[in-house]
């Protein structure tokens, strides 16, 4: 069974050609201050935002994120963990805003060990 639980999720902005070169920026910079970043953590968006963030957050808080957003093109949307936790993050120098922690959801799998 597939649940949502709330959560308080940061979100981060910046301006990047393409996903993958924002999560490898996103990467060096969590390495600047000494985090691993866990991909199941982390969210890159470019296309298509504002259906993407309705999958976290509700319609008011999409608004809200987009306004914060202004003329960056890449949001990056991080589950509670260390880095999300780290007041030296985003590093000085980085091209990552972080625009705050908002109420949202996530989906949670419960683990199991049967797998058949």
């Amino acid at each position: 069974m597939v649940e949502r639980v709330p959560v308080l999720l940061t979100v981060f902005s910046g301006s990047y050609v393409s996903q993958p070169l924002a999560f490898a920026a996103f990467q060096d910079a969590a390495d600047a201050v000494g985090l691993a970043v866990d991909l199941a953590h982390v969210d890159v968006i470019q296309l298509a935002a504002n259906v993407r963030l309705a999958h976290y957050f509700r319609p008011a808080i999409v608004a809200r994120i987009q306004d914060f957003q202004a003329r960056d093109n890449t949001l990056i949307v991080v589950r509670p963990c260390p880095l999300t936790a780290d007041p030296n993050f985003p590093p000085d120098g980085s091209r990552f805003r972080c625009l705050g922690r908002f109420a949202g959801e996530v989906v949670d799998v419960p683990q199991r060990g049967d797998f058949v």
